[in-house]
């Protein structure tokens, strides 16, 4: 890598959340009919980021293991594991899962919290050789995601 991406992290802010992320990935921002805002953010290889904003608040944990049903019915070979993260500057409710895609290994990380306001879903998923160079600029991402209604 030529210059360090963490160099070019600019910020979003809106729907109640805010975060950082690289000037030079795309950010596209979708909203649903009930209220739930989805926010991706990639490169240019498979690596993405995104930020699902759910309006009706339900549980983390019911969040997480929906996701993870998800992999495991599409990759037979999916594995999840417990993992400890903040999301929110909260303790969330987070797994990650390994699983192989066109002879790729891939992970992604699930985090989940619920606020006072909507629940939070943050997933990050890429191939292993690419995370080798993105998964530091994807944990940044994600550890400056901040609620609105958690702010002093």
């Amino acid at each position: 890598m030529n210059h360090p991406i963490e160099a070019s992290l600019v910020q979003f802010q809106n729907h109640g959340v805010h975060f950082c992320y690289p000037d030079v990935w795309q950010l596209e921002e979708v909203g649903s009919d009930d209220d739930d805002i989805l926010i991706t953010v990639s490169g240019d290889g498979t690596c993405f980021w995104s930020i699902h904003i759910l309006s009706n608040s339900p549980p983390p944990p019911q969040v997480i293991e929906s996701c993870v049903a998800a992999f495991t019915d599409e990759y037979e070979d999916a594995d999840a594991t417990v993992s400890e993260r903040l999301l929110a500057e909260m303790p969330a409710y987070a797994r990650d899962v390994e699983f192989s895609c066109y002879d790729l290994m891939n992970t992604a990380s699930l985090q989940s919290v619920r606020t006072s306001d909507f629940t939070l879903l943050v997933l990050w998923q890429g191939a292993d050789h690419e995370l080798e160079e993105y998964r530091s600029v994807l944990e940044a991402m994600t550890d400056s995601v901040r609620a609105d209604s958690l702010r002093d």
